[in-house]
This record gives structure tokens, C-alpha cells and sequence, in this order.
């Protein structure tokens, strides 16, 4: 396995952050609303109020209150992490949230060695999460990825995968179908990346928008692109605050999947709306608006979105100087 995905920044660790993020945050139902439904839908007003009125510093108070940091503020997130861990040291959930925490001070680290002390670093709660809870479908999930895409010398063991994919598919047949399609779009194959993200939306019981903007990405990656553009349609009108969709209607009318003129308004939708941990960037998103400008007959407009996206991360043109995305 290359070291190349750990070295380069956003490579692995933003395919982990979100998941991470979110199913920390909402791994246990028993008290409060239900974060993993809130959380996933983008719908934080239910966990304000409950946090509002919690009587007391519990385990799913404290994920639910870090959970909002991260997208609200997300420099108190280590103090909370570090009280939050005091109070309940051997709980899953804030251990897979502190394992967030690290990814992102993974992907900030320049020098390659620092990134490896720093993926161990993850490798290590993740295990501890597990150890914690053997059937916490997150941390399964994120103990798959991590070993699927770090090399050995980082901490990462390829032969632990089946084993892990295996009791994922016991736990949450879901959450493993999506793991499965993320691992056949990471190698390529594509129609079984559609084929397994497909089974996870029928089988997901809380329809989450993020794996249906999955599955129409997918759609559009096998040459639907209609039929993906459609698809995120029906995503923006039951799940409007959920950015990604926007993002996502963006670009596949940018690859040729209808009018321009809708394309910019759902990116333009997208640039307002507040990021979270994972979120495509701004430039990506200028990136795509260019496109859509120069399709619609704005040559300045296309150019002033390139320039934009140029100052904001000059990473996504280092390929071939042109329009070229990570």
C-alpha cells in the first residue's frame, strides 16, 4: 500500500472526519433526542433545546455539546473534549470524537513524520473506542477505513478488514453496504459502488440525506448524470438545509446534466449555507461555478470564480494548471 494517502492533505483523513463527527455524536439514543437523526439531517435546533434543559454533564450531553462545537466553534471543541473525557472516560463515543479531533490536526501536519505519529495517534482510539465497544458501528467504520487506507508503517493492517467489515454487516447491514461502496469507488469499480450504495439507502431507516447525495454521485460517475441530477432534486426538496445536495446538484449540471442557470443557483445556495467537518470546499465549489458561467455565457464571471478558487486553494490546479479538482 502507498504512503501517498497519508501524505497528501484531504486524502483520507477527510474520508473519515464526517462519519467520525456525526455518529460519535449520536452512537447512543437513550436519553435526549436522536443526534444521529438531528445530525444527520442538519436539523440542530432539537439538540439546543435538549441541551438547554440537560440536568447534568452526561456521556450524550457531552457528544451532543461537542458535536455543535465542531460546526459552531469549533476552537472550544478541545476543552470540551478534554473535560468531557474526564467526566467519562470510557465512554465510545467521545473517545470517536476525540479521534476527529486528531484526524484534523493530521491533515494540518506538513512534515510526513508528524502525519505518522499523528495517524498512530488515531489508529490507537480507534482501537480503545472498539475496545470500549466491539459493535459501535462508527467506530467500526472508521477502523475499516483507517486500515483500508493507511500504510503499515502508520499504524494501518489491511488483514484486519474482513474481520471487521464482517462484523459490521452483522451490527448495521446499512452502514456496511456504504463502507462497501466508498472501498469499490476507492478501487475503481464503480457499478458496484452504485450497486452497494443503492442497498444502503434502501436499507437505512433514517434515509439520510448524505448517503442519497452518495448514491446520485455514484449515478453520475457511471454516466447518469440525468438520472443523478434528478435524484439530488428529490434530496434538496425533503432535505433543503443539507448542503452537500446543492454542492453536489452543481456539479453534475456542470458535467452536462441540464440548464446552467440552475447550477449556479444551487452553488450559489451552497456558498451561503454554513460548512461542516468533511463539506466540499469553497474552491471546489468555484471551481464548478466556472464552468456553469462559461456555459452560460459569462467569461468574467467564469474567470472571476477560477481566480477565486485559485487564491483559496491553488492545490486544485497543481495537476494540470487548468480546471483540474482533487
Amino acid at each position: 500500500m502507498s504512503i501517498a494517502p497519508l501524505l497528501e492533505r484531504s486524502a483520507w483523513p477527510r474520508l473519515l472526519l464526517a462519519a467520525l463527527v456525526l455518529g460519535a455524536a449520536g452512537s447512543v439514543r437513550a436519553e435526549g433526542p436522536d443526534l444521529e437523526r438531528a445530525l444527520a439531517l442538519r436539523d440542530l435546533e432539537p439538540i439546543r433545546a435538549w441541551l438547554a434543559d440537560a440536568p447534568e454533564p452526561t456521556a450524550a450531553a457531552w457528544r451532543a455539546r461537542i458535536a455543535l462545537a465542531r460546526i459552531e466553534s469549533p476552537n472550544e471543541v478541545k476543552d470540551l473534549l478534554d473535560a468531557a473525557r474526564a467526566d467519562h472516560p470510557d465512554d465510545a463515543g467521545l473517545v470517536l470524537q476525540q479521534a476527529a479531533t486528531a484526524l484534523e490536526a493530521l491533515d494540518a501536519r506538513d512534515g510526513r513524520f508528524e502525519r505518522m505519529r499523528e495517524a498512530r495517534a488515531v489508529g490507537r482510539l480507534l482501537e480503545r473506542a472498539l475496545d470500549l465497544d466491539p459493535n459501535h458501528p462508527e467506530a467500526l467504520a472508521a477502523a475499516i477505513g483507517f486500515h483500508r487506507d493507511v500504510p503499515r508503517i502508520a499504524g494501518g493492517r489491511e488483514d484486519r478488514v474482513p474481520a471487521l467489515v464482517a462484523r459490521l454487516a452483522e451490527v448495521d447491514p446499512a452502514r456496511a453496504a456504504q463502507v462497501e461502496s466508498e472501498t469499490a469507488r476507492q478501487t475503481g469499480r464503480e457499478a458496484a459502488a452504485l450497486e452497494a450504495i443503492e442497498r444502503a439507502v434502501l436499507l437505512d431507516p433514517l434515509r439520510r440525506p448524505g448517503w442519497r447525495v452518495q448514491r446520485a454521485a455514484a449515478l453520475g460517475r457511471v454516466g447518469r448524470i440525468e438520472a443523478a441530477v434528478a435524484h439530488l432534486e428529490t434530496v434538496i426538496a425533503d432535505a433543503p438545509a443539507y448542503g452537500p445536495a446543492w454542492f453536489q446538484l452543481g456539479r453534475w449540471i456542470a458535467a452536462g446534466g441540464g440548464a446552467a442557470e440552475r447550477g449556479i443557483e444551487a452553488l450559489e445556495r451552497y456558498l451561503l449555507m454554513p460548512g461542516w467537518p468533511g463539506d466540499p470546499s469553497t474552491a471546489e465549489a468555484l471551481v464548478r461555478m466556472a464552468t456553469l458561467k462559461t456555459r452560460a455565457g459569462d467569461a468574467d464571471g467564469a474567470r472571476r470564480a477560477l481566480e477565486q478558487a485559485r487564491i483559496l486553494d491553488a492545490g486544485l490546479f497543481a495537476d494540470d494548471g487548468a480546471n483540474s479538482v482533487r
